[in-house]
C-alpha cells in the first residue's frame, strides 16, 4: 500500500543522519538553539561537542546526535519543549543566517535542494506516493527573494515528480501578517508550476492569534478559489494544538470557529477531542478579551449548549460581561477546574464536534506529535477516540516524521491498536488520506 501524506512540514521531515551530514562541514551559530533548549529543558545541549566528535571520526557521535535531534516520549509535554528541539534544525539551516543578505536565494536553493532530495528519498522508502510539504518562511526576505526561492523549489518538484512520488507545496503564512505570502501563493498557483501549489498553511505558535482575526483572509481565499477552481488552494489551519494561555472552553471554541470560518483541514485540534479527565483538578487563566469572546459565544449558543446539559446562566454572564468591559483587555481572568467543570467541558466538546462535523473541515490527527507536544501520557486520553465516537472526519499524518522518528504506517498502526479497530481499518485510514488531499477537498480535481 502506498500512502498519501497530508500533514508534513518540510524541515521536520529531515532525519538526523542527513542533517548531521549537512552541518558537519559548516560553521553554525548554535547560540539560539542552545539558549532556547536550556530554557525548556534546564540544561545546555552538547551539540557542539557531538558535532566536533563526529568531524573527528567518532562513530558514537551519530547516534548521540540522533538522540539530541529526535523529540521523544521523554522530551514531551509542551510546545515550548518541542520548539526548543526544532530549533536545532533552524539554527543549522541557512534561513536564519541569511536574513538580511542582499541575495540569499542561491544558498537557500542549495539547502532546499539537499533537504528536498533527502526528504523524497526517505518518503519513497516509506512507501509514500503523495506528499504535501508545508514551508513556513514567513516575511523574513524581500518579496522577490521569497518568490524566486519558492519558484526554484517548484522547479525541483517538477523534476522529481517523475520518480514515483507526487510532491505538493503548502505555503506557510505568518499568523501576524499573512497577506505578503498570500500574494506570493496566488502568483505561484496561477503560474506555470501552479499544479504543485495546493494550499496555504498557518502553523507555529497559535497563542495570541484567534481564528476570528483571519475571517477576512479566509473569505479572500474562498473568493480566489471560486474564481480559479482549477488552482484552488486549501486553507490548512493549526488550531487547538497548544492552548496554555486560555480556558479549556475557549480552546474548544477556537477549533469550532476555525472550521466554521472555512478552514479545509484543522491541524491537530487536540482541544476538540482530548479527554478532559487527563487534566485533573487544576487552574488556568486567560485574558479579559478572550473571556469576553467566550461569554459572547455562550450567549449566542445558549439554547444548544443547554440541550447538551450545560448550564448557561444568562443573567450572570451579562453581569460578568459588564464588569469585564471596564477592565484592560490583557488582564487575566482565573479559572479553576473540578470534576463537574471538566465534565461540562466534555459536553462542550461534543457540541463543538457536532458543529465541526456540519462543516466540510477535516481534522488532521498526528498521534505521535499529539501525544508528545500535548503531553498525553495515557493513550486512552488521545482525541482520536472521541473523534471516532462522534464521527468527526479526520485524516492521519506524521507532522514532523524526522523529528518524531515515525512513518505513516506507524501512525495509522497506533490508532488501529489503541482504538481497537478491525483489520480493514488500516487500509481505510490510508485510503482516507488520498481522499483528503488538498486538491481533492478544494474541488481542484475529482476524488
Amino acid at each position: 500500500m502506498r500512502f498519501a501524506e497530508t500533514h508534513l512540514h518540510l524541515y521536520g521531515t529531515i532525519r538526523p543522519a542527513p542533517f548531521l551530514r549537512w552541518v558537519r562541514d559548516r560553521e553554525v551559530d548554535w547560540g539560539y538553539y542552545e539558549h532556547t533548549y536550556e530554557q525548556a529543558f534546564g540544561a545546555a545541549p552538547p551539540v557542539r561537542e557531538i558535532v566536533s566528535r563526529h568531524r573527528a571520526g567518532d562513530p558514537a557521535a551519530s547516534s548521540e546526535f540522533a538522540d539530541l535531534f529526535v523529540f521523544g516520549d521523554a522530551d514531551g509535554g509542551s510546545f515550548e519543549r518541542f520548539q526548543a528541539k526544532f530549533n536545532l534544525l533552524i539554527s543549522g539551516s541557512e534561513i536564519v543566517r541569511l536574513h538580511g543578505y542582499d541575495d540569499p536565494v542561491p544558498p537557500l536553493l542549495r539547502e532546499m535542494e539537499y533537504f528536498i532530495r533527502a526528504m523524497l528519498e526517505d518518503q519513497r522508502r516509506s512507501d509514500i506516493g503523495y506528499a504535501e510539504q508545508r514551508l513556513l518562511i514567513g516575511n523574513l526576505f524581500p518579496r522577490e527573494s521569497t518568490l524566486r526561492m519558492l519558484d526554484g523549489m517548484l522547479g525541483l518538484y517538477r523534476r522529481e515528480a517523475s520518480k514515483g512520488l507526487v510532491p505538493r507545496l503548502a505555503i506557510g503564512c505568518d499568523r501576524k501578517d499573512p497577506w505578503p505570502l498570500w500574494e506570493i501563493a496566488k502568483e505561484l498557483a496561477l503560474g506555470p508550476e501552479g499544479e504543485f501549489v495546493t494550499g496555504v498553511d498557518f502553523c507555529n505558535v497559535e497563542e495570541g492569534f484567534p481564528p476570528k482575526d483571519k475571517a477576512t483572509f479566509f473569505k479572500t481565499v474562498h473568493a480566489f478559489n471560486h474564481q480559479h477552481p482549477e488552482r484552488a488552494l486549501a486553507i490548512l489551519y493549526h488550531v487547538g494544538e497548544s492552548f496554555g494561555d486560555k480556558s479549556l472552553e475557549s480552546a474548544v471554541r477556537w477549533v469550532q470557529e476555525a472550521a466554521e470560518l472555512g478552514a479545509h483541514r484543522l491541524g491537530h485540534a487536540i482541544a476538540l477531542g482530548i479527554d478532559p479527565e487527563c487534566y485533573g483538578k487544576h487552574a488556568r487563566s486567560e485574558s479579559v478579551a478572550e473571556r469576553l469572546d467566550q461569554i459572547a459565544y455562550d450567549l449566542a449558543h445558549g439554547e444548544a449548549l443547554e440541550r447538551r446539559g450545560i448550564r448557561v446562566d444568562r443573567a450572570a454572564l451579562d453581569r460578568e460581561r459588564r464588569e469585564l468591559e471596564g477592565r484592560r483587555p490583557d488582564e487575566r481572568v482565573e479559572h479553576t477546574y473540578d470534576r463537574d467543570r471538566l465534565a461540562e467541558v466534555r459536553c462542550r466538546q461534543d457540541y463543538a464536534m457536532q458543529r465541526v462535523r456540519a462543516t466540510d473541515a477535516v481534522v488532521e490527527v498526528c498521534p505521535t506529535s499529539n501525544r508528545r507536544i500535548g503531553g498525553i501520557t495515557e493513550p486512552r486520553h488521545h482525541p482520536v477516540h472521541r473523534f471516532l465516537e462522534n464521527e468527526v472526519p479526520f485524516v492521519v499524518g506524521t507532522d514532523d516524521p524526522g523529528i518524531f522518528d515515525t512513518t505513516p504506517a506507524d501512525e495509522i498502526a497506533w490508532i488501529v491498536e489503541h482504538a481497537k479497530l478491525d483489520g480493514e481499518a488500516f487500509r481505510e485510514l490510508a485510503r482516507r488520506a488520498w481522499a483528503c488531499r488538498s486538491e481533492v477537498i478544494t474541488g481542484r480535481i475529482a476524488g
